[in-house]
C-alpha cells in the first residue's frame, strides 16, 4: 500500500500547534496548583475598640498625702476626708504610668494613723510609696523624682 504525500514540491512549512498547546496547558495547571501553596499567610492583629480605652492626659503633679498632728488629712495640700481619700487616690493614679505617692507626715502625728494611710494608699493602687523627710520638705517632690 502506498501513501500519497500530496504535492512533493518541497518541505512543508506549517507549524504543528498541538504539542505547543499541550505544553502550555500542562505548565498552566502546574502553576495553578503550586502558587496557592507558596503564598505565605499574612496574619493581622486588629487592635481593640478605641472608644473604651481612651486615656486622659496624665497630670504631672505628684500625689502628696499629708497627715497633721491633729489627724487632719490633705491631698496635694487640699484638705480631704479619710473616707474620700481612697477614691481620690484611685482616680488620680488611674491614668498615670508611674503610680507613685509621697507621704508627708507631721512629726507629732500618731504612728497608727500613719500606717493606716500607707495601707490605704497601697490598696488604692500606689505601687511606690515615698516618705518625705524634714529636709525634703523644703524641696518640691518634682525634684525628688528626677
Amino acid at each position: 500500500m502506498s501513501m500519497a504525500a500530496g504535492n512533493s514540491k518541497g518541505a512543508k512549512s506549517d507549524i504543528n500547534v498541538t504539542p505547543l498547546v499541550d505544553v502550555c496547558l500542562v505548565l498552566l495547571i502546574i502553576f495553578m496548583v503550586m502558587v496557592p501553596r507558596n503564598v505565605p499567610e499574612i496574619s493581622v492583629k486588629v487592635p481593640p475598640d478605641a472608644k473604651n480605652q481612651q486615656r486622659k492626659p496624665p497630670t504631672e503633679e505628684p500625689l502628696v498625702i499629708g497627715l497633721t498632728a491633729d489627724g487632719g488629712l490633705t491631698l496635694n495640700r487640699n484638705p480631704t476626708d479619710k473616707n474620700k481619700l481612697a477614691e481620690q487616690i484611685t482616680k488620680q493614679l488611674e491614668f498615670r504610668d508611674k503610680k507613685v505617692v509621697f507621704i508627708d507626715f507631721d512629726d507629732k502625728a500618731k504612728y497608727g494613723e500613719a500606717v493606716d494611710i500607707l495601707d490605704l494608699a497601697k490598696r488604692s493602687g500606689a505601687e511606690v510609696l515615698g516618705i518625705m523627710k524634714p529636709k525634703d520638705k523644703t524641696r518640691t517632690p518634682d525634684k525628688l523624682n528626677g
